[in-house]
């Protein structure tokens, strides 16, 4: 992908970001799960708050010239556990305000890049560039954990919202082809998980006729179990 005008994208990303978190914010307080194991509100906040100030730091280093710590070999959810531990204990007025302040951090980061900086590959992330470590832990990360908050409420209809409304601003903001193949398929993985087949299929032709390769990672991924019985998806993605 082009760098040009990446950084004001992003910008915007974080911009419609920060208005759809309102959905989040005004359902946070302090009761416990309603069950042993269930995330709350405020978990998910103070989740996607850590994970945008990774973002920050990823940027931090690339705009300093700073080369960037290697990948932590913690698996991501001993490394998501780590984060839970550390904020399940505060209160709903601090994780609020501690969201808000990330958005500011991230903003910063972004701000301080130049355009070339941005577009360096990301060290240890193979084929990635440095601008992609934003959508990942910003607006696209939002979506899927609405996404999730939404369903486990049994409300797959807000679910589907939230989804749609990260594919819209991947379609927007980064209309390369591949960047819309990735945000295509994204959308059919949703469609995959909740069952709902015919959708999923419709979506993944469109994801793979922009993107071949992806058929790869659609032969292992778990989001597609739930369809792995559909007569077309086989010869669609090979085995």
């Amino acid at each position: 992908m082009e760098s040009h005008g990446i950084k004001q994208r992003l910008l915007a990303t974080i911009a419609a970001s920060r208005l759809r978190e309102h959905e989040l914010l005004a359902m946070v307080d302090d009761s416990p799960p309603p069950e042993p194991g269930l995330w709350t509100v405020k978990d998910h906040l103070a989740h996607l708050s850590a994970w945008r100030l990774h973002a920050a730091q990823v940027l931090n280093a690339a705009c300093s010239g700073r080369p960037e710590e290697a990948p932590d070999a913690e698996e991501l959810d001993a490394k998501n556990a780590r984060i839970y531990e550390a904020n399940k204990d505060k209160t709903a007025d601090q994780v609020k305000s501690e969201a808000r302040s990330s958005y500011d951090t991230l903003e910063a980061a972004i701000a301080a890049c130049s355009e070339e900086d941005l577009g360096k590959p990301r060290p240890g992330v193979e084929g990635a560039q440095v601008w992609q470590v934003v959508p990942g832990d910003g607006h696209s990360h939002l979506g899927e954990h609405l996404m999730f908050w939404h369903l486990e409420q049994g409300d797959e209809e807000a679910a589907e919202v939230a989804q749609q409304w990260v594919y819209d601003i991947n379609r927007t903001q980064f209309p390369e082809p591949k960047s819309v193949a990735a945000a295509t398929y994204n959308l059919g993985c949703f469609y995959a998980r909740v069952g709902r087949a015919d959708e999923a299929m419709y979506r993944f032709k469109q994801a793979f006729e922009l993107d071949p390769s992806l058929k790869k990672i659609a032969q292992t991924d778990r989001d597609l179990d739930p369809i792995r019985n559909h007569p077309q998806l086989t010869p669609l993605i090979g085995s």
